[in-house]
Formats: C-alpha cells, sequence, structure tokens
C-alpha cells in the first residue's frame, strides 16, 4: 500500500503562509488546540481525495478569493494575483500530498487531480471518522425509527466498489454512481406523437434497469449482511455485549407515462440483543447512552473499512483520518477502541489520528508505546500563533520528539509565553548537563541537581579549565531567573511584557551557552576493571578492583575522577598480606577491608612502602586487564593524576 509521506496547505481555510507537514509514511499521532487549524489539515486531506471524483467546475469554487464565493476556502488573509498564462485571478491557495510514487494537487490553476482513478481508487480506499460521522448514527428524535440512509448515501455508498453492470452504454461499478443512475431512471423515448416519455415497460432499456435494480439491491443487500456479521465483533472489543441488525428495504420506482418516480431505499438500525437478553429495540437512541451508540456507530464504520480494503487496489492510499473519535466514549471504551486499531488496523492502514484533547493525546501515545509501536509514529502538536504587528493568526505545528529549544521557540511563536518558559528552562538545563562531566550534575543517589545548582558547578568547572564564562552571558542568567528559570513562578499570573522579555533574555543565554566549547571527557579505565602491578625485581605483586570509571577531563588543565580501590591483594616475597611494620603476614591488615581511593593507594604504593618504587617503574609493570596502563592513559603521567585528582 502506498503511504503519504508530506502534507502541503497554502492559503487553506486557517493555513496562510504554506505550510509542509513531514510524516514520512508513519502513522500521525496530533494534537491540536482549538482554532489550531486541526480540522483545516482534516478538511484539507478530504478535500483534495474527494476532488478526483469531481469536475474542476466543482473544485474551483474552493479557491476563488476569499469573500467572491460562500463556498471558498482560501485563507482570509490571502492576497490575490493573476496567473500570467491564464489570467485566472488566484490566491495561491493549494492542497497537497506527495505519497511514495505520487504526488496529488489541488488548487485554482491545477486540477488534473479531478477524474484521477488512481486518486479516486485512494479516495475509496481511505475512509475519514469525525464525531460529527459517528453522531449522525444517533442524530434522531426519540419518536423516530433510524433510519441510516443518509449515512450511507454521503458517507458510505461514493467509495464501495460493487461487481460491474452495463447500463446506457457505460459500465458502473461504483456504489454510489449507481445510486445515482437508479434516481434519473430507466431512460427516456419517443412516442408516436413526437413527445419525451419514459421508455416502455417491454423494451430492453426497461428490460436491462430492472436487471440493474436487482443487481443494486443484492449487492447493498450484501453489504448489509457484511456489517451485520462483522460489525457485532466490534461493538465486543470495544466492550459491549449488544447485538444489532442492519434491515435493509429496497428503494422502489414507479414508471409512469412522462413521469418517473423513486423511493430511496431504507436502512433501520435494530438492537436484536443486550446483554445476552434477546430483544426488539427499534429506537435504539431512546435507549442506549451516547457511548453505546458511539460504539455502535464506530463498529459499523470499522466493518465497512474491512469490505472497502478487500476490494482496494494493492498500491492504493489506505488511510484512516480520525478527527475526535472518542470524545463520546468513556475510558474504558477509549481504551479497548486503540487496542482494536493498534492490532487490527495499524498493519493494514496508515492512521492520522487528531485531537483537541490533551489528556486524549497523553493516553492514546500511551497505548502506542504500550503496543511497541513507537517507532511507526509520529507526534506533533498545532497551537494558535499570532503576528505582534498585525495580530493575524496562524497555525504553529511542533514535533512532537523535538529538542525542548524547537518547542520553546515555536510556543514562543505561538504567544504561549508560560509553555516556552517550561521548554526553554528544560532546554538550558539540557545543554549545561551535556557541558558538565556526569559527576557534576547528578546527585549521589543517581538524580539530576537543580538548575541554580547546575548553573554555579558551570560557572565553576569552565573557570577551573580556563574558560571563565562572561560576565554578559552570567547577567542573562540572572535577568532570566525570576521567572522563567523558576519553575515555582510558571503557574502565576504574569505580566506579559516582563515575561517576554525574560524569555527573550533566556533564549539569548541558550544561545550563548551553546557557543561554549564542549570540555571533554573520556572514560579511559572502566568500573570493575582489575589493576595488577607486579614487580619481580623486588618480588612485589598487588592488584585492586575499581569501583567506578577513572575519568580523565582534558582542557587547559587536567582534571580527573578518582575510583576508589576494593578487594585489595598484596604479597611480598612469596607472603600474602605481608606487613612492612611487623615484617610479617598481617591477616587483619587495614587495607583488606579499606577503601582509599586510587591515588591515594598509588600514592602508598610509591611512597611509603619501602621499596623505592618510583612512579616510572609503576606505569611500566602495572596493567588494566592485562594491558599496560601506559596504553590506558595515552601517555598522562601518574603524578598528573594524583595533582588533578585534588580538584575532581
Amino acid at each position: 500500500m502506498s503511504k503519504i509521506n508530506t502534507i502541503t496547505l497554502s492559503n487553506f481555510k486557517f493555513f496562510g503562509k504554506e505550510e509542509t507537514i513531514n510524516i514520512d509514511g508513519k502513522h500521525l499521532l496530533l494534537y491540536g488546540e482549538n482554532g489550531s487549524g486541526k480540522s483545516s489539515l482534516f478538511w484539507g486531506i478530504y478535500t483534495l481525495l474527494e476532488a478526483s471524483f469531481k469536475q474542476s467546475v466543482e473544485t474551483d469554487k474552493y479557491f476563488q478569493p476569499f469573500g467572491t464565493n460562500e463556498e471558498s476556502l482560501v485563507n482570509i488573509y490571502a492576497t490575490k494575483h493573476t496567473c500570467p498564462i491564464t489570467l485566472k485571478e488566484h490566491c495561491d491557495s493549494c492542497i497537497k500530498i506527495k505519497a511514495d510514487d505520487t504526488e496529488y494537487v489541488l488548487s485554482l490553476l491545477d486540477s488534473t487531480i479531478c477524474g484521477n482513478t488512481d486518486a479516486q481508487e485512494s479516495r475509496k480506499a481511505t475512509d475519514f471518522i469525525n464525531y460529527q460521522s459517528i453522531f449522525k448514527f444517533q442524530d434522531f428524535k426519540n419518536s423516530e425509527k433510524p433510519n441510516l440512509y443518509e449515512v450511507f448515501n454521503y458517507s458510505v455508498l461514493p467509495y464501495i466498489t460493487f461487481p460491474s453492470f452495463p447500463i446506457k452504454g457505460k459500465t458502473l461499478t461504483n456504489a454510489g454512481t449507481m445510486w445515482e443512475e437508479y434516481k434519473k431512471g430507466p431512460g427516456t423515448t419517443t412516442n408516436y406523437k413526437g413527445d419525451r416519455i419514459q421508455v416502455y415497460k417491454n423494451s430492453l432499456e426497461y428490460t436491462n434497469f430492472q436487471k440493474f435494480e436487482k443487481h443494486f439491491n443484492e449487492h447493498l443487500r450484501k453489504l448489509m449482511e457484511f456489517i451485520n456479521s462483522h460489525a457485532s465483533d466490534y461493538v465486543k472489543k470495544l466492550g459491549y455485549n449488544i447485538k444489532f441488525e442492519l434491515k435493509y428495504t429496497s428503494p422502489s420506482h414507479i414508471k409512469k407515462d412522462k413521469n418517473y418516480e423513486w423511493t430511496p431505499f431504507c436502512i433501520d438500525l435494530i438492537i436484536t440483543k443486550y446483554n445476552d437478553q434477546v430483544v426488539q429495540i427499534k429506537k435504539p437512541q431512546s435507549f442506549l447512552n451516547e457511548a453505546k451508540m458511539s460504539a455502535i456507530a464506530v463498529a459499523i464504520r470499522l466493518a465497512i473499512i474491512d469490505q472497502r480494503i478487500g476490494s482496494a487496489v494493492p498500491d492504493a492510499l489506505k488511510v484512516l483520518v480520525l478527527d475526535d473519535l472518542m470524545i463520546s466514549l468513556d475510558m474504558s471504551n477509549r481504551n479497548k477502541l486503540m487496542d482494536l486499531l493498534l492490532n487490527d488496523f495499524a498493519n493494514r492502514y496508515q492512521i492520522l489520528f487528531f485531537t483537541h484533547d490533551k489528556m486524549l493525546f497523553d493516553f492514546v501515545d500511551h497505548k502506542i508505546k504500550q503496543h511497541k509501536q513507537e517507532t511507526n509514529w509520529l507526534r506533533k502538536e498545532m497551537y494558535v500563533g499570532e503576528d505582534d504587528g498585525t495580530h493575524k493568526e496562524f497555525p504553529v505545528i511542533i514535533n512532537g520528539e523535538s529538542d525542548p529549544i524547537e518547542k520553546a521557540r515555536k510556543y514562543y511563536t505561538s504567544r504561549d509565553y508560560v509553555v516556552s518558559g517550561l521548554f526553554i528552562r528544560k532546554a538550558i538545563e539540557k545543554l549545561i548537563v551535556t557541558l558538565l562531566p556526569k559527576e557534576l550534575y547528578l546527585r549521589p543517589n543517581g538524580g539530576f541537581v537543580e538548575l541554580q545548582t547546575l548553573w554555579e558547578k558551570l560557572k565553576e568547572f569552565y573557570s577551573h579549565n580556563g574558560n571563565k564564562i562572561s560576565a554578559d552571558t552570567i547577567h542573562l542568567f540572572e535577568d532570566s531567573k525570576l521567572l522563567v528559570l523558576n519553575p515555582a513562578a510558571h503557574f502565576q499570573r504574569l505580566a506579559t511584557p516582563v515575561y517576554r522579555n525574560e524569555l527573550i533574555n533566556a533564549f539569548s543565554l541558550y544561545d550563548e551557552l551553546s557557543k561554549l566549547p564542549k570540555i571533554e571527557k573520556e572514560f579511559v579505565i572502566s568500573k570493575g576493571s582489575i589493576a595488577e602491578f607486579n614487580f619481580p625485581e623486588k618480588d612485589y605483586y598487588c592488584k585492586c578492583e575499581l569501583d567506578n570509571n577513572l575519568v580523565i577531563i582534558e582542557g587547559n588543565n587536567l582534571i580527573s575522577v578518582m575510583p576508589m580501590c576494593k578487594n585489595i591483594y598484596w604479597r611480598y616475597q612469596g607472603i600474602d598480606y605481608f606487613d612492612f611494620e611487623t615484617r610479617a603476614q598481617n591477616l587483619d591488615h587495614r587495607l583488606r577491608t579499606a577503601s582509599p581511593k586510587l591515588n591515594k593507594f598509588l600514592e602508598g604504593l610509591t611512597q611509603k612502602i619501602p621499596l623505592g618504587i618510583t612512579e616510572e617503574q609503576f606505569m611500566e609493570n602495572c596493567t588494566i586487564n592485562g594491558t599496560k596502563l601506559n596504553d590506558y592513559l595515552g601517555g598522562v603521567k601518574l603524578s598528573s593524576l594524583i595533582l588533578a585528582s585534588t580538584k575532581a
């Protein structure tokens, strides 16, 4: 199946300047606050694919300058232009989708998608489901039997393929087209008086029309049977013990001499079993609550999708565009619906899941991770931006996986200064952590230290290494920390001008910190390594295990992080744990249970043991996991490590 890679909207509804949304063939989870352009995106995709069944004269009205046509979908701020070739007045308004090997475009100047058979196949294999389309299944008065004719007429039949049937010199396969043909009647002829009348009952035209009527009824009834056999399973998966039936009543017609009259088909929704009790509930909207009715509606639409995908061509776009589908469902039903979508549909369709509910967004994200499908999904967020000068509103799109600094700048652009402050603080924290060695940004228990402490450690660390942070950069931190960099201040009612100025300072601070040179650190000897010193000249041997990584950081100065030694063992002249004070074995020697820092242990070895071991002799005869110490340290002398350890 083909998948959408990019969606581009330009001067369409809420979208002003051209905006391209990258999906990369993945599923999309999109949060959009009210008024941010989420629905514009939904209707943009719908309008584009729907245009494949229309003529350009029908789609042009959508792209005529705002105010010239009541059906215009052009952004109200769009500027008019005149095409030098066609001389058409337009607003650079367009919708574009790029798939794997295909690009579909719709605008006033490009309507080649109209009548495109490949695009038609993609539209038939794609479904758009929003809250309104689900609500139509229950939008009936208590006194009415729910007849789903309108639902099927507008939302189902145009995208269903039936076996072909030849009529009036053409071959029809689309169920919606067949229904439109049925409403036209068998055709007309001229009688002996020269009047236009309906074809005669014994004519070949009428006989073929009757066969056509039977063909249409047969396959629409089969569709009902398919739904009835599949949808109840979906209702069960959504958590309800409810069975229902779509009862189909065929359309009818009356052919008079001059007139043709038709009566539409009828599709009644009847509950046949409720909690294992056999019932006949013909007005379910009066019996079931909204959540249960919504579950039935969703189940019907999913069953129809199953039917459609079975007849779709292999390389067609197969997309489920779901907009606020779960509004009327409680958490239990939402949980089951997401399980159903992720288990049964995510492998067959590209899912675009839109919502204005941030809690629902987080819930769906959790379910995606629960199903271990996170690499198959992109997360994006949409907010309302406003130009400071013109006060024109526009959509701001943020990648859910983006860095905090990108989110901070996007939220600032959308004038959500409080949220921007949250992310700029995270961005600065993240940046400082990348500039500091691990032992400076972590607490002893493994937790992160607070921003103010990180800042003080950063200044000290760079000062020790000859890269003192400038006074201007320090002032930027001080000028930002009252509100922006103070986590306790974000939920207070803040004065916008003051807060905006602090944000500007915080962004400048981030930019200046980004310019700081990285003081590289290297984990030279890893935790758990065994250090062995074997000095045959004096018949002396010792070893120890490192309880942490030995780290060397090279800047203008050398700084080392010294691990401690444990499991210390030594032997002198064949005697284990030789005590140089008593000149005998000492199994209670304090070093057996002690854990001195490595530099202190080495200091004792070269300065306190009366064997005259020099630094050069130690470096030459010491190995780490069988490799010479010199190779690990890259030529760094022991004395440099010992000296530097006092600064670590």
